[in-house]
């Protein structure tokens, strides 16, 4: 992740694709430090983790100067219900793709001619239930999978 200053304005994201573009004229080394950069006025942005939280709205702020880094920023605020709600609903989709593709992967332990007998068939019809209960949890970011039988 990269910036660049321009008549004292940031430029965020900058890449070094932008940088070679804009300077056609010029042959870059394979490796471009970060004093060759400094000579076109671009700065790495050092990245900064955030935990993703569904009740909260995240989005990437503008890079500030802190020391003699560029850090990247983050700005936070509440998310409505109807945003919450609406987060929710898009997880349970994904939850339920993963859902649809694990009982998939475990279909041939119910077919009649599956290896699969006695208290192991059982295991395997457990989990399979369990899979297709996994939307009765309350909530799609806090769930607890079931664990296949080996």
């Amino acid at each position: 992740m990269y910036l660049k200053l321009k008549d004292g304005n940031i430029i965020y994201p900058y890449t070094l694709d932008d940088l070679k573009r804009e300077n056609s004229n010029v042959s870059f080394p394979i490796s471009i430090t970060n004093d060759i950069l400094e000579n076109f006025d671009v700065y790495p942005v050092q990245s900064v983790s955030v935990d993703d939280d569904y009740t909260k709205n995240i989005v990437e702020g503008t890079p500030i100067f802190s020391g003699s880094v560029y850090i990247q920023t983050w700005n936070i605020t509440d998310a409505t219900e109807e945003e919450i709600n609406t987060k929710k609903e898009e997880k349970w989709i994904e939850i339920r793709d993963i859902r649809d593709s694990l009982l998939a992967q475990s279909d041939w332990t119910q077919f009649q001619d599956s290896p699969i007998t006695g208290s192991k068939l059982t295991e395997w019809q457990t989990y399979r239930q369990s899979l297709r209960d996994i939307t009765n949890q309350s909530n799609p970011f806090s769930l607890t999978w079931p664990v296949r039988p080996e």
